[in-house]
């Protein structure tokens, strides 16, 4: 089957009924949203070309960010953003499990040796450092799509990462679930609000209950069409 064409940045945020992004309160970090919703990600996995996300992400989750709930010919690219190359490179899923994976870090660090990787599918791009101090998205941004040819990201880091791509400019559009039957004893604040993505130039397109009591919600920027896939 042929991967549908959508372009740009997607971002994939998900919330519990009072917007928070995780429960502090948790040991262990834990998926709070509704198998349906789970269903939901690898669906948007599958039309994706990378998945992104920051190094707390790996640190915490240690995920593998491929399709595996629904069926896919490909698995998309996984991006991760790591400043310093601090990330253990013998450790995580995403760095030893063969699939294709895209570091990128400061252009002032140097880079590693490559036979640290225990896969030769991972592959570091050094990136300029933005005037407020972190990694030049846009510049990561440009690098993804020219030189990879990556054309539709989708975002799923934690908030910090979310929200340097809103600051930015960058995220095309939002998949938002919110999990109403989930309360957070010590909500993490994911600092997001409808008012916030308002104020990031987003529109609410509309909302659908995906099952198990949460409502995703799309937003998107004006006049940029959303993807006609059934999500």
């Amino acid at each position: 089957s042929v991967k549908p064409q959508v372009l740009g940045v997607t971002l994939k945020l998900a919330v519990d009924s009072q917007w928070g992004a995780a429960d502090q309160a948790a040991t262990i970090s834990e998926r709070f949203t509704s198998e349906q919703s789970l269903d939901l990600v690898h669906r948007l996995r599958r039309y994706s070309d990378a998945v992104l996300v920051g190094k707390g992400t790996v640190q915490e989750d240690d995920p593998s960010l491929t399709v595996r709930r629904v069926r896919s010919d490909f698995q998309p690219t996984r991006i991760v953003l790591d400043s310093n190359l601090s990330l253990d490179a013998q450790k995580y899923k995403l760095f030893t499990d063969g699939l294709s994976t895209i570091i990128y870090h400061a252009e002032t660090v140097d880079e590693k040796d490559p036979t640290l990787f225990a896969s030769p599918q991972v592959t570091c791009e050094g990136v300029p450092i933005s005037n407020s101090g972190g990694l030049d998205l846009g510049a990561v941004m440009d690098n993804i799509i020219s030189k990879h040819g990556l054309q539709h990201v989708m975002v799923e880091g934690g908030p910090s990462v979310a929200i340097k791509f809103l600051e930015q400019g960058l995220v095309d559009r939002v998949v938002l679930i919110r999990a109403l039957n989930v309360k957070f004893r010590d909500p993490y604040p994911s600092n997001l609000s409808a008012k916030k993505l308002l104020e990031y130039g987003l529109e609410l397109l509309g909302e659908f209950e995906s099952g198990g009591g949460d409502v995703v919600q799309c937003w998107s920027r004006p006049n940029t069409p959303w993807p006609t896939q059934n999500l």
